[in-house]
């Protein structure tokens, strides 16, 4: 698993910024030779310093006088681009003759650690906007896997925000960052590639916070989160194809809700279901669904955090919309129950069992979100994993008390603390002691502290593209 970078928000910065030529926040210095190449198709201009404080990575294998490094960008992002108008998507607004040609203008300058690259929205009409692309001088520190792999991640993420501003360029980070991060892995297959490991990397954070709405990442600065909704996008495309992008994109253009957009264009109630098994079915538990299901790349990532585990459970838990919470049953065999303290109808519970080699493989029960205690029948000793999914689109929470054990008597209802939990940094959860199911829960760890050491050791790896 590749570790996450810290974020800078760089893409979101206010438009008409002066370009690194021009004294930009990233700008070339005045020691600096700055020379400029086209890409052989024409569709990008790359400027780079070949000598100053900016100086481009050395190394000129063909003797050409021009820089690997910067030829490499030149050839990729022609491919990128031309990958992305062969597909369908719109082509890039013209900068006119900014750069002193129609072509993308590409600055290689030095971020000095604090991102890798942004592309910069500059002049607009209507939230349509041109723009230009600035990438890490030579990705000296970053911890990329090569720097073949760092040009093509940067480039194929960086020119998809350029094609979303050809569309709208003011839409939601955890819709911009979740598809530039789909984009990359598009990209790469597309030219007969694997699957881009950036792009993973992602997917097996979200996994680390899937109670989270997905539209609803964390306040501030764009956070991790909003990259990691790439698995989504990734599903979703699975499910309906690649071509359903075009589709959506046409949506923000638009200006559709972002949400409404995805239910429109999907059976999202049932989707989002099924995205909650998909994620179940990563890690140590991939391989085992029926029918081929599950992502390709499952077990390299995940599986999901698990909210609580132990021979029975006893959960207090709010169930935010588009969102999924997770528990490991350690079952000591026998007859099993799951009790509800109150109806929940906008949840969705489901139990899943392993096969012999400890693969996610059937569903054993999905009982209905009514109160009441039900009897899920006789199950052996084992590890089980249950989750409850809100698929919908509600405006709040839904707070459930819930027992699954071989006493769910949970029939006290969880006290009501006014709090409607409409953000999922309100929990509204009420302390107390277990009702039913007689054994305390193993609380596992929460998908907020995860977040946090995962950005507590991303310090020592590369820094937040924008």
């Amino acid at each position: 698993m590749l570790l996450l970078p810290i974020v800078a928000v760089l893409h979101f910065l206010p438009t008409a910024l002066a370009r690194p030529t021009d004294g930009g926040s990233y700008a070339y210095d005045a020691t600096d030779v700055v020379t400029s190449i086209d890409s052989a198709g024409g569709r990008a201009r790359v400027w780079y310093s070949s000598s100053g404080p900016n100086v481009v990575k050395a190394g000129d294998t063909d003797g050409d006088g021009i820089p690997d490094f910067a030829e490499t960008v030149a050839a990729d992002a022609d491919s990128v681009l031309a990958t992305y108008a062969d597909f369908g998507f719109r082509p890039l607004v013209s900068d006119g003759t900014a750069g002193g040609s129609d072509a993308l203008d590409v600055y290689l300058v030095d971020f000095g650690g604090d991102a890798d690259g942004n592309y910069a929205p500059e002049h607009c009409t209507a939230n349509i906007c041109s723009g230009y692309f600035q990438m890490e001088n030579d990705f000296q520190g970053y911890g990329y896997s090569s720097i073949d792999f760092a040009i093509e991640t940067l480039t194929s993420h960086e020119l998809f925000h350029a094609v979303q501003a050809s569309y709208n360029d003011s839409e939601d980070s955890w819709y911009a960052e979740g598809t530039a991060e789909w984009a990359e892995n598009f990209y790469d297959l597309a030219i007969g590639g694997t699957g881009n490991a950036d792009f993973e990397s992602y997917c097996d954070y979200y996994l680390t916070d899937t109670g989270r709405s997905l539209d609803s990442p964390p306040a501030g600065p764009v956070p991790p989160f909003s990259y990691s909704t790439a698995i989504f996008w990734y599903f979703i495309t699975q499910r309906y194809g690649d071509a359903w992008m075009l589709d959506y994109l046409d949506a923000t253009a638009n200006n559709e809700d972002l949400v409404q957009a995805i239910a429109d264009r999907t059976d999202l109630g049932t989707d989002f279901v099924d995205f909650a098994v998909w994620n179940l079915a990563t890690g140590s538990l991939a391989g085992g669904l029926p029918d081929g299901a599950g992502y390709d790349f499952a077990a390299s990532i995940g599986p999901p955090t698990m909210e609580a585990k132990g021979p029975s459970l006893d959960d207090d838990q709010r169930f935010y919309p588009l969102a999924t919470t997770y528990y490991k049953l350690e079952w000591p065999g026998g007859d099993l129950q799951f009790g509800l303290a109150a109806d929940a109808p906008d949840v969705t519970f489901q139990l899943w069992g392993l096969d012999a080699n400890g693969h996610v493989n059937a569903m054993l029960a999905n009982p209905a979100s009514a109160a009441g205690v039900v009897d899920l029948g006789d199950y052996a000793a084992g590890d089980y994993y249950f989750f409850g999914v809100n698929a919908t689109q509600a405006a709040e929470s839904t707070k459930v008390e819930f027992c699954l054990g071989a006493d769910a008597s949970c029939y006290t209802p969880p006290t009501d603390t006014g709090d409607t939990g409409s953000s999922p940094d309100d929990t509204g959860k009420t302390s107390g002691q277990p009702k039913g199911c007689g054994c305390a829960t193993d609380p596992g760890a929460g998908g907020w502290a995860v977040g946090m050491v995962a950005l507590g050791l991303a310090a020592t790896r590369r820094r937040q593209r924008a």
